[in-house]
């Protein structure tokens, strides 16, 4: 063997090897996106699973401002009209005793 076959020998063997390894980097890089794309889209269906419990939860635990704002008026409201009553009865034991 002369020394040209030797050194295309060597560079052949090398030439493969770096391919080889390279092509099992690709490889082993595209199998690691798949499994993140797979993790991902269970996440993302978590979420949405999470979010639409929330949904349908959110008018038993949370009251919307209109309604508590209404609400609320009309414990103001029967306050002044329990106010006014006690006011009346006040008056009347005042006439009554004086």
């Amino acid at each position: 063997m002369e020394a040209s076959q030797i050194f295309m020998f060597a560079l052949q063997v090398i030439t493969t090897l770096v391919l080889g390894l390279i092509g099992w980097s690709v490889k082993s890089a595209i199998s690691d996106m798949k499994d993140a794309i797979k993790k991902n889209a269970f996440d993302i269906e978590k979420v949405k699973t999470e979010l639409s419990d929330l949904k349908s939860d959110l008018p038993l635990v949370y009251v919307l401002r209109e309604d508590f704002i209404r609400t609320l008026n009309n414990v103001d409201k029967q306050m002044r009209d329990m106010n006014g009553k006690l006011d009346k009865i006040i008056q009347l034991k005042a006439g009554k005793e004086g």
